[in-house]
């Protein structure tokens, strides 16, 4: 590692942090002066926050230097990837709780207070975490909140990945238990980690409120499918290579993978190649038969929450995509009533977010594709107030 620290006026007369924020950035500085501020304006200001520059080719220093506060501490090393950046922050690392910040995202206020109080409040707790709120490349919140939280079983931590990287703490003990961030993975690198405190044994607390904000931006390799899909595969490639893996994660090992096509077949739809996304679904009923029980219930559930992705960028399309080009053997699943719930739950959303002309042509659709939906005197007054004129405020006279 080629690295080097700069020094804060004070900072070596601090005192040991409780809690270090880790922040790897690689050109990001459009979003980075936003993050530190969300980590330095924490209610909790027991803290040492780490920003670990990757090689960045940007104003990235530039932005950190403008700070000057004695708990930021900076540091720069060649280009080596997100795992091995949050890896060096570790490194240098002071405090006996980790957090970690994207560069993009943003911490609510309360996030380290309110996650310390949880883990005090349940001795031995290794990790806390809570909710994210998904958000755009403006702010704007988009998309479902990531509300789910540890699974009940811990064998079910091999179906999805429920938390934000951003919306965690960790015990540093736990942390040397398992181990660092695993730098073969260019994605799902913390739900390889997670995976890997679970089968430790990691107690975990969950928060059922918001602490942070998930950035979805054009520029995110959460984007690039194919290697989603790569890493997917190599984290549970890992899992079950575990000598002494417990028999209950053993038995979880078809679910795991037909999860995994699932979310392959999710992003082959959103990104316009249906024929990759039918092979990927094909193959994930092979192995998980059970999503075919009750007409395709669980299957088509999924189909509805991939339009509520926050990486969604056209929702009616996604849908009316899947509707048009499912293989035979599965079309009975997604049915033009299915089509047209799917059409009016994007539509009541977007209504709710504000966005009227999503909401008026989904609405529409909808009720075009089954128009018993004209029964619903809810659905057709809500339909009604996305063809009204938006009100605009008046202005006082003599304004200029």
């Amino acid at each position: 590692m080629d690295a080097s620290m700069s020094s804060r006026p004070g900072a070596e007369h601090r005192a040991v942090p409780r809690v270090s924020v880790i922040v790897p950035a690689y050109n990001q500085a459009q979003y980075l002066g936003q993050a530190i501020d969300s980590v330095l304006g924490q209610t909790y200001g027991d803290l040492e926050l780490v920003v670990v520059d990757d090689g960045s080719t940007d104003g990235t220093a530039d932005v950190v230097r403008l700070r000057l506060d004695p708990r930021l501490r900076y540091m720069q090393q060649d280009n080596q990837g997100l795992s091995a950046a949050r890896n060096s922050g570790i490194r240098v690392a002071s405090g006996a709780w980790l957090s970690f910040l994207d560069a993009d995202d943003l911490f609510l206020p309360e996030k380290l207070s309110a996650l310390l109080e949880i883990a005090q409040a349940h001795p031995g707790t290794g990790l806390a975490a809570g909710q994210a709120i998904p958000i755009d490349e403006n702010g704007q919140p988009v998309g479902a909140i990531f509300d789910e939280g540890p699974p009940a079983r811990t064998e079910d931590w091999l179906l999805a990945n429920p938390l934000h990287v951003g919306s965690v703490i960790l015990s540093r003990r736990w942390q040397e238990t398992v181990g660092w961030f695993d730098v073969t993975l260019r994605s799902y690198e913390d739900w390889d980690f997670w995976l890997r405190l679970a089968i430790a044994g990691c107690p975990m607390a969950w928060l059922p409120r918001p602490v942070s904000l998930y950035r979805f931006h054009r520029g995110q390799m959460i984007r690039d499918g194919r290697r989603m899909t790569e890493a997917n595969l190599s984290v549970l490639e890992k899992v079950f290579g575990e000598p002494g893996l417990p028999a209950s994660w053993q038995e979880n090992r078809r679910r795991a993978y037909s999860r995994a096509h699932l979310r392959t077949a999710a992003n082959a739809y959103s990104s316009s190649d249906p024929s990759a996304g039918n092979a990927a679904l094909l193959e994930a009923v092979e192995l998980d038969p059970e999503l075919l029980e009750d007409g395709g219930l669980r299957l088509r559930n999924m189909f509805y929450s991939w339009s509520e992705f926050p990486k969604t960028t056209d929702r009616l399309a996604l849908l009316e995509r899947l509707h048009a080009h499912l293989p035979g053997e599965l079309r009975s699943v997604f049915t033009r009533e299915d089509l047209a719930e799917g059409l009016l739950r994007v539509g009541i959303e977007a209504y709710q977010r504000g966005d009227r002309r999503t909401a008026r042509s989904a609405l529409w659709k909808g009720i075009r594709l089954d128009p018993r939906r004209v029964q619903n005197r809810g659905l057709v007054s809500l339909f009604a107030r996305t063809l009204a004129p938006v009100s605009r405020p008046r202005r006082h006279a003599g304004a200029h």
